[in-house]
């Protein structure tokens, strides 16, 4: 766009000092300097419109040379914000203009010379200052754009925020009651049996229902925040609750995690969710089977996490319906990180999940 501006004005330059060129039979060294001046003083008009009639003016009077005032004229019109000096300026021009008339020995040479300095310099200060407008007119709708866009997003968070809170409303109102209820039946159960491994199978059940609840108000207190930021997740597992998460009486599992500490907390909570999930899974679909899971980070570059169960030893529980989520979440986490996940049956009958995250990955929440 500068570049377009400086050609345009040196492009005015030009014609501006041809004028004067082309009069050199007519006038003299004076004149013709004049006029050049004029002309130069274009390349200001954009900066400083009235230095430019100003520079313009001298030829105006003394060698009749119309071109570099008028297009000075212009400028101020369409730049100047004040109408006293656009009246000043365009009053001076009109007066150039009309003694700079060839001859005015009649009436009609008086009149002619009238009609060519309001028409010259009406049209210059009409279209500068239609120019103006419509720049004003064009900056005012870009605004109006822009405050319709904001209002629209904000419109849109408050819709997101209102379908935020009745999804918290409906998530409390559904699962955190049967949860808590499945936690009082688990504790019921641990008070009217003898059976040690019932009583330990209940206590399982009713830590495991308590610690989903916990995680499950903590998700309604983010989707009714407004932001994120308002109420974290707070604590996020990394790889530091996986020993926790391992050490489980109801499953065969062996664990060789060969990770480094300092890895990025997004790739920490993608291995510490895989892992959860592959538990779950084994518990739900493969009772009895040995589990193995293994971590670590090959080429130096990539996070590999397998893990591997053989298959079930002894008949599971009748199956609940399940939305089968778990995986496509896994799924879904790792292409956020740039990585990716497999699930795999084997002809054994063993099952196996694989996770593999580039390090680079943690440059996406």
């Amino acid at each position: 766009m500068k570049h377009r501006a400086l050609l345009v004005d040196l492009a005015l330059v030009a014609v501006a000092a041809l004028d004067g060129v082309l009069g050199l039979y007519t006038t003299g060294a004076t004149e013709l300097v004049l006029t050049l001046v004029g002309a130069a003083g274009l390349l200001l008009r954009r900066r400083l419109p009235l230095v430019a009639v100003a520079l313009a003016l001298p030829g105006l009077f003394i060698t009749g040379g119309p071109i570099a005032a008028v297009i000075a004229l212009y400028t101020v019109a369409a730049r100047v914000s004040s109408t006293t000096l656009v009246v000043v300026a365009s009053a001076v021009t009109f007066l150039g203009l009309a003694v700079s008339w060839d001859t005015l020995d009649t009436i009609n040479d008086f009149v002619l010379a009238l009609v060519f300095a309001t028409m010259t310099t009406g049209g210059a200060v009409a279209v500068g200052r239609l120019q103006r407008n419509q720049a004003r007119l064009a900056a005012s709708l870009a605004e109006l754009r822009r405050a319709r866009e904001e209002e629209t997003r904000l419109a849109a968070r408050e819709a997101v925020a209102e379908e935020r809170a009745h999804l918290a409303r409906e998530m409390h109102d559904v699962v955190s009651h049967q949860v808590s209820l499945i936690t009082v039946q688990a504790g019921a159960l641990m008070v009217r049996v003898d059976d040690p491994e019932v009583i330990d199978t209940a206590d399982t059940i009713r830590t495991l229902a308590a610690t989903t609840l916990t995680e499950l108000r903590q998700m309604l207190l983010v989707l009714r925040a407004d932001g994120p930021e308002a109420a974290p997740l707070t604590p996020q597992p990394t790889l530091d609750h996986l020993g926790e998460l391992l050490a489980t009486d109801d499953l065969d599992v062996t664990a060789r995690i060969d990770l480094p500490d300092g890895l990025p907390q997004v790739l920490q909570r993608a291995v510490y969710r895989t892992v959860q999930e592959g538990l779950t899974n084994v518990r739900k679909h493969a009772p009895g089977a040995r589990v193995n899971v293994t971590g670590e980070v090959e080429a130096g570059t990539t996070v590999v996490l397998r893990v591997h169960n053989s298959a079930p030893t002894r008949p599971g529980p009748p199956p609940v319906a399940t939305a089968r989520l778990g995986h496509l979440g896994l799924s879904e986490r790792a292409h956020l990180l740039g990585g990716s996940f497999l699930s795999r049956a084997h002809d054994d009958g063993s099952y196996e999940i694989e996770l593999r995250l580039p390090l680079s990955g943690s440059a996406r929440p």
